[in-house]
């Protein structure tokens, strides 16, 4: 490993999404700052969107892109584009000047790639470009996002745990050995440093009571829940636990929500609404104050995760709860298996969950929703608490179901990738199977997994091909004196090899278009082959053979699963040493 170096690491994130994205952000660069404390950390974040990072002490420097300001007069025709790009040229002028150690684009959007390609950086990771402008995701983690997160498939690894490794794998690699141990906290309190003097008008209030945050709206309107609803959980709360108090949160935008909700809810001095009243410093302040912050798909979730508020999230919509969940221990995640999510589900949670310290879950949820009345509610509902694993375990959060549930093929596919994809980039290999029961095993799912298996042998023996070939590829080229001069057969046997790599190429397309569980790899290998950085056939060939293999070991792993989930579908045979008989218990 390389020496540690004692000047600064000065580092560059372009951050240009929305602010839960930001908040997830600043997470994962605490706990890069703990372990690496020379890191210099430069934030670029949309004006709208920087409060957070503003707010965040150990953050360097926080360098604001007014979108507004340079492409709404472009948007309202008081602008020319020729203009607009003047202006946006005199503001990336200063990050382009400068020399930077490490360039991080988490925007993950084409758009954004344009800027990091631009920025001098020793290491780049995250989407940027070319020097001849083509798309690049600049490292393994990058092509996993673009491949399976925003190519739509299922996979269980959250994205804080995402960036976090992303970045602390690339400092290991390039700057070395972190200084510190990592057992701080990265979440807290006092994770910002609020501004609030005279806006603190919530320190006179009863901070006494238990105050739970109800945030209206969410980030579209599809991932939204009824105002109606939210009123008809806090009715519930207030009626039963005169303990608590109500604080509803949201923007200007949610101000007709705030009005149907009290209009609905009856609580009286019990309710208070900051609805369209709270910037981000009082919005921190209260939701740190809070027990718990309820909200469906929105920053809030992420705030609170951060200032170690417990958060139930009602996950309804168009919803990657494993991906964007609130993080940390004993949050909770409520979602549908149906249409929507019931008022009487979220209490019902809620009142489990809040009651943690005295059943210490010795008493089941199942149990706690027959002794409601509510036992009908489990086959309407979908209920998580999060957990972080240990290190020897792999780390990162996990969401463990507390409703006995039959596994699908896309959760248990999102199982094998999360596997799969620490294998490749965390260089970490957790159990196979270390979260998967018997009882989540349901014969519909078996039947899928017995069907994968013949594709499964088939996209082995494809990527072995694939690795051969490239290989040879790499060798006859390297043979060459030129990649342009060359007599004839050698062309045309050079010719021969990229055909045969190209009939693999679309046989593992069409596997993973016939059989849908295999798109993973598909979509793996489009992505892995774009992003080849070779500039002659020796080094494209070695490059080919190298994405092969880790393909080739994914579909490796992919098969212990099978294997071992098959194994446990399996009859058991309990014998009975008395009677000397065999009892089977058959899924």
């Amino acid at each position: 490993m390389p020496a540690r170096a004692r000047k600064p690491i000065r580092c560059l994130v372009v951050q240009l999404a929305r602010l839960g994205d930001t908040i997830q952000s600043l997470m994962a660069l605490r706990a890069a700052k703990q372990l690496y404390p020379d890191l210099e950390i430069h934030f670029v974040a949309r004006e709208r969107f920087a409060a957070a990072a503003k707010r965040v002490p150990w953050i360097h420097r926080v360098i604001t892109l007014p979108t507004d300001e340079l492409l709404g007069p472009v948007l309202e025709g008081k602008r020319s584009k020729g203009q607009a790009l003047k202006d946006i040229a005199r503001w990336v002028a200063p990050l382009v000047d400068q020399a930077w150690d490490i360039a991080i684009n988490w925007t993950f959007s084409e758009s954004s790639s344009y800027l990091t390609g631009l920025v001098p950086a020793r290491v780049k990771l995250g989407y940027s470009r070319r020097k001849d402008i083509t798309f690049s995701s600049a490292d393994g983690w990058s092509s996993y996002i673009n491949a399976i997160v925003q190519g739509g498939l299922a996979q269980n690894i959250h994205l804080t745990d995402v960036l976090t490794t992303q970045l602390l794998t690339a400092l290991q690699i390039h700057v070395g050995e972190p200084e510190a141990d990592g057992s701080a906290p990265v979440t807290s309190k006092s994770f910002f440093a609020l501004e609030l003097g005279e806006k603190d008008a919530w320190n006179a209030k009863d901070l006494s009571r238990k105050w739970i945050g109800i945030q209206l709206g969410a980030g579209n309107e599809e991932k939204t829940w009824a105002p109606e609803s939210w009123a008809d959980v806090a009715t519930q709360i207030l009626r039963k636990h005169p303990e608590c108090s109500i604080v509803l949160l949201g923007g200007k935008e949610d101000q007709a929500r705030a009005r149907r909700f009290l209009a609905r809810a009856n609580g009286g001095k019990r309710v208070v609404s900051l609805v369209g009243e709270t910037d981000f410093d009082l919005w921190a302040s209260v939701v740190s104050r809070c027990n718990w912050v309820l909200s469906a798909d929105t920053a809030a979730i992420h705030l609170a995760s951060v200032l170690g508020t417990r958060v139930l999230n009602v996950s309804v919509g168009p919803v990657r709860w494993l991906e964007t969940g609130p993080y940390g221990n004993g949050h909770y995640v409520v979602a549908p298996l149906a249409k929507t999510v019931s008022p009487e589900a979220v209490y019902a949670t809620w009142a489990y969950a809040s009651n943690e310290w005295a059943h210490r879950r010795n008493f089941s949820f199942s149990a706690h929703l027959a002794q409601l009345g509510q036992a009908s509610l489990q086959d309407s509902v979908m209920v998580y608490r999060s957990k972080i694993r240990a290190t020897d375990e792999g780390g990162g959060v996990h969401y463990e179901p507390l409703l006995k549930q039959s596994l699908d093929i896309e959760g248990w596919m999102a199982m094998v990738m999360g596997h799969v994809a620490r294998a490749w980039y965390c260089g970490w290999v957790p159990p196979v199977g270390q979260e998967l029961t018997r009882e989540m095993l349901h014969p519909a799912l078996v039947k899928s997994l017995r069907e994968m298996e013949e594709s499964s042998q088939l996209l082995t023996k494809v990527c072995e091909e694939a690795a051969r070939t490239a290989l040879a590829l790499n060798r006859k080229s390297a043979s060459l004196r030129s990649d342009k001069i060359m007599r004839l057969g050698d062309r045309e046997e050079l010719r021969e090899l990229a055909r045969k790599l190209m009939e693999l190429d679309q046989l593992m397309e069409r596997i993973g278009k016939a059989h849908a569980p295999m798109r993973a790899f598909s979509q793996m290998s489009k992505v892995l082959m774009h992003n080849l950085r070779g500039d002659h056939l020796m080094e494209l060939g070695k490059e080919s053979a190298e994405a092969y293999r880790q393909l080739g070991e994914g579909i490796g792993i992919l098969r212990e699963w099978l294997k071992h989930t098959l194994g446990l579908a399996r009859p058991v045979a309990l014998r009975s040493v008395t009677a000397g008989t065999i009892e089977e218990n058959r899924l």
